[in-house]
């Protein structure tokens, strides 16, 4: 029994057969698939599917790592290889952002942020919130109370 009451799902040998090809396919099809991936695809519980992905490693029919399961081990180094390129391709873009930009300014402007202009803490004094808060400290305690 599995907790929660309810009895696993029992695969019989043919459809566990059956699974174990449709997920080779799979794998070979799309070139990587995760054991999640597969267990949506093929309607395997989880598992099941981390017993079949064990059993076809075994035999050699796919390769698992970390990352999923793989064709072949040249097909993972592939794969990680596009992926590194990837990120390479990412990381050459030169940030074109200045970090010193303000994006959301009260007045709907976007420009640079300039120190002696303390927009950001200007909106926070005059906010209701502050003015209780300054007011409290002040020693005008009374007068907010009443």
């Amino acid at each position: 029994m599995i907790a929660g009451g309810a009895m696993a799902k029992v695969f019989t040998p043919e459809e566990r057969e059956k699974i174990k090809g449709q997920v080779v396919e799979l794998v070979r099809l799309s070139g990587r698939e995760t054991l999640r991936q597969l267990e949506a695809k093929t309607g395997a519980t989880r598992y099941l599917m981390s017993v079949l992905a064990r059993e076809l490693v075994a035999s050699g029919d796919v390769y698992n790592s970390g990352y999923g399961l793989f064709p072949s081990e040249q097909a993972r180094k592939d794969w990680q290889n596009a992926r590194k390129k990837l990120s390479r391709a990412n990381l050459k873009k030169p940030s074109v952002v200045d970090p010193d930009l303000i994006w959301s300014l009260p007045d709907g402007e976007i420009r640079r942020y300039d120190r002696r202009l303390n927009i950001i803490c200007r909106e926070c004094r005059k906010s209701e919130a502050m003015q209780r808060v300054l007011a409290f400290y002040q020693g005008n305690f009374q007068e907010v109370a009443q």
